[in-house]
């Protein structure tokens, strides 16, 4: 048996975490779909991000704490609301569509970013992010298809979340470099629970579980411990470890993992169309991300013909 080279059982290993990272994430949109039936929306995220901030406060340590600034700070608020409110309309829409639905539109904030990052960063969309886009917004169709074909206001939110991941990521982009990802991953999620848990209190019957059923306590052992602390160090850690495509090509996968845990724990059944739906806006995704690469390839092989002649 062919051994392979440490680097490349590195980066296996780092793209194995990277895919148990979706899998926390696919798993989370059935699990708050019920936990949300026993507390209300921010009540529920105001603890779990709560929950989430203190594991990172102490994985970031006075190390990670000693690279934010002022500066540092600030820039963790802003990239925590964006967060935070992405997380708000993608909550809220579960209350009113499937999790199946809601994962498959999350996801498309991946063919969002390069939308956007040409108003925002002067970064122009390529033409595989363009035609991916219509890819998935094809998909999106076929997802959320009855007659009169109209989307409902639960995926209306879910989308409007997906807009917010996309801000997110871009803030991300323009924002991280020189701070510790831990410290800074620490106050964007410190940002959120503030935020619901104001938001919780102005709004909302109930701010604080009255009673603690299981599903409720596993509710946040998954979405606090695995699926926001545990996913944050495992992106720090081992995302570098690969290539940004390879990586941006794992997080496709969250959707899939929604839509198999949502028929598995809640018993939620898709249509044909709306699994070929969900299939393309994956598919959408995937394009948006290959094209360059692809792009890049040819190019490459281009110069090597020119070198030789």
């Amino acid at each position: 048996m062919v051994k392979l080279p440490k680097k490349k059982r590195q980066q296996h290993f780092a793209e194995f975490m990277l895919v148990t990272v979706t899998l926390f994430w696919g798993a989370t949109f059935p699990i708050v779909k019920e936990a949300i039936e026993l507390l209300p929306v921010m009540a529920f995220l105001w603890v779990r991000f709560a929950l989430a901030a203190v594991l990172l406060g102490f994985m970031a340590g006075k190390s990670g704490f000693a690279t934010l600034n002022k500066q540092g700070w600030l820039k963790g608020i802003l990239l925590g609301t964006l967060l935070f409110l992405s997380y708000l309309f993608q909550t809220f829409g579960l209350e009113q569509t499937s999790s199946a639905n809601a994962g498959f539109l999350t996801g498309l904030n991946v063919v969002w970013v390069p939308l956007l990052a040409g108003p925002l960063l002067k970064k122009p969309a390529a033409f595989g992010a363009k035609v991916g886009v219509a890819i998935a917004l094809s998909g999106l169709v076929l997802l959320t298809w009855h007659s009169p074909w109209s989307l409902n206001l639960g995926d209306i939110l879910v989308l409007i979340c997906s807009l917010f991941v996309a801000l997110h990521i871009l803030g991300l982009d323009r924002f991280t470099a020189g701070y510790d990802a831990r410290a800074l991953t620490f106050v964007q999620v410190s940002t959120m629970a503030f935020l619901g848990c104001i938001g919780s209190l102005i709004f909302e019957p109930v701010s604080w579980p009255r009673e603690w059923p299981m599903s409720l306590v596993s509710a946040f052992l998954i979405t606090a411990v695995l699926a926001t602390a545990y996913a944050f160090w495992a992106m720090t850690r081992f995302q570098r470890l690969t290539t940004p495509t390879r990586a941006a090509l794992i997080y496709t996968l969250e959707p899939i993992w929604a839509a198999i845990f949502s028929v598995w724990l809640l018993d939620e059944v898709l249509t044909s169309t709306a699994w070929a739906g969900g299939c393309l806006i994956i598919v959408g995704m995937v394009f948006a991300e290959v094209w360059p690469l692809l792009r890049r390839r040819k190019l490459s092989l281009s110069i090597e013909t020119d070198l030789q002649i």
